[in-house]
């Protein structure tokens, strides 16, 4: 990989430059931001909802009545959501002084 301020040869992983001491710097879109938290809700509310299944069995209530179809919607969606803002994440070079 070269850099792409003064084509100086670096490694894949490198964080800076040597040559010219460009740093790379990774950052996210706003919406991926923002998704990122509401997936962080959303895992939590639905954590909430799989724990008691652990126990549900070993008491008197049944799983008949459990929410299963919003227990497994929302397990997907809540996974799509983290997807989506992993995938924003994007890396920029930037000088010194920039």
């Amino acid at each position: 990989m070269q850099c792409p301020y003064c084509a100086a040869e670096i490694g894949a992983r490198e964080v800076a430059c040597k040559s010219c001491g460009a740093t790379r710097v990774t950052g996210r879109s706003a919406a991926g931001v923002i998704v990122g938290w509401v997936a962080m809700v959303g895992a939590i509310l639905w954590g909430m909802l799989w724990i008691p299944l652990l126990f549900l069995p070993f008491t008197e209530h049944g799983v008949e009545g459990y929410p299963w179809l919003v227990l497994i919607v929302g397990t997907i969606v809540t996974a799509g959501l983290y997807w989506y803002s992993r995938s924003t994440v994007k890396a920029r070079w930037v000088r010194q002084g920039d």
